[in-house]
């Protein structure tokens, strides 16, 4: 398979390290080709136009050594990762779902190849590892700087700088990314089919996520909330509540996470898709998905849908990794 990257390099300053490192990075890719078609064309933003994540078209089975609840741990961070099988769902809801969002129609099949997901979402202590000077802020005066909290005031271009830079670290041995939408809300179900992976039942969140309730509403006593108090008023510790049936926490609630898609309509389409990425641009911006700590029960919800321009920031989105090889 040839690459020709030469057109996209002329677009863009890459930054020294990740200079240093191209060649790498480039061989990986290229070893990769048996198994992924890759487009050089799509605009992802300053300074990372020249590579789109694999978008296999057929479904590859899982590595007969791996199994569900397998874990790996990065040497530099130490991230933990989940093994996330691969198979098929019902990506989008019903419309019998309760408090639902047009944009989530039309209920469509899609199958992911398996990978290795990110168990908590990305912390201010492993990010700094990476910007050492980064600052989550505050909000309303209460601290989101705390190491265990989710890393928040990123960009999805700061996400995808890190993921590129965590790569780098490796010498391209592995390959981090953001999740596509599909991968995100597969690995967010579980395996379930219900509103959200827990149930229905909206009142049950305070075990599994962090998100406005009880102890919100003393504070902002105008928002929507859920019944109950999850014991936090902002972002949690990740892991702080009980995971999902495959074992990632916070898949729910705490803080938006960007995904690798554009924003778009869901395709209409009789047969499966398989590892969709999603259109090829946008004016909306990207997807990020799992609602936050400030979100009532219509925006915890495994199917909801949210997006923010590549440059967008606020105290609420952050990310998580998948590792691709």
């Amino acid at each position: 398979m040839k690459i020709d990257f030469s057109a996209a390099f002329l677009r863009f300053r890459l930054p020294g390290r990740l200079l240093r490192a191209l060649p790498a990075l480039l061989l990986l890719l290229h070893c990769a080709a048996p198994a992924f078609s890759w487009s050089t064309g799509e605009n992802i933003g300053p300074m990372l136009d020249w590579v789109r994540v694999p978008d296999a078209k057929t479904q590859v089975p899982d590595p007969p050594n791996r199994k569900i609840g397998d874990t790996w741990t990065d040497p530099v961070t130490g991230m933990e990762f989940v093994w996330i099988p691969g198979g098929c769902f019902m990506m989008g809801t019903p419309e019998t779902e309760k408090e639902r969002y047009e944009d989530e129609s039309p209920l469509h099949q899609v199958c992911v190849n398996g990978f290795w997901m990110g168990k908590y979402e990305v912390t201010n202590a492993q990010y700094r590892k990476f910007k050492p000077d980064h600052t989550s802020k505050e909000y309303d005066g209460i601290d989101l700087n705390g190491d265990n909290q989710p890393v928040v005031y990123i960009s999805w271009v700061n996400a995808m700088d890190f993921a590129l830079w965590l790569t780098e670290q490796s010498d391209g041995k592995y390959l981090f990314w953001l999740p596509t939408e599909a991968e995100n809300e597969y690995a967010c179900r579980a395996g379930t089919s219900t509103v959200r992976f827990w149930g229905d039942d909206p009142a049950q969140a305070i075990k599994y996520a962090n998100v406005a309730d009880e102890a919100a509403k003393g504070k902002y006593p105008k928002w929507g909330v859920h019944p109950g108090n999850d014991g936090f008023v902002v972002t949690a510790p990740v892991g702080s509540f009980a995971p999902n049936p495959w074992g990632l926490y916070d898949m729910l609630g705490n803080v938006w996470e960007w995904c690798q898609d554009w924003k778009g309509p869901y395709p209409d389409t009789a047969g499966p898709l398989v590892n969709p990425t999603g259109p090829s641009s946008s004016k909306e911006g990207r997807i990020v998905r799992g609602g936050s700590w400030d979100n009532d029960p219509r925006g915890v919800r495994s199917g909801n849908r949210s997006y923010g321009t590549d440059n967008f920031k606020r105290y609420n989105d952050g990310f998580r990794l998948v590792r691709l090889r």
